[in-house]
């Protein structure tokens, strides 16, 4: 069990308001980002600099699943593989 808890994505994802063709999503590892709503659209994302949190409504990350963002944060967390000889 306390694997598990090391392996949890520390990730969020919101909706802009604005402009629903566009996810925003913050981790540890990449800060904040915006991604286009579309398939492997996590390919494309872009650092954010500037961020009004009046704009947000955060949502569940399984909402931005064709996008190719759960994969990015699972490969980031995976354990890393061992290699025994014997």
């Amino acid at each position: 069990m306390p694997r598990q808890n090391k392996l949890r994505l520390d990730a969020k994802l919101f909706r802009d308001i604005d402009h629903a063709n566009r996810w925003i999503a913050w981790s540890v590892n990449t800060g904040w980002a915006t991604f286009w709503a579309r398939p492997n659209g996590w390919a494309e994302r872009e650092p954010i600099v500037e961020l009004s949190a009046m704009r947000l409504c955060e949502v569940p990350l399984a909402e931005a699943f064709d996008t190719d963002l759960l994969a990015a944060f699972q490969r980031a967390v995976q354990p890393a593989a061992h290699g025994f000889s014997g």
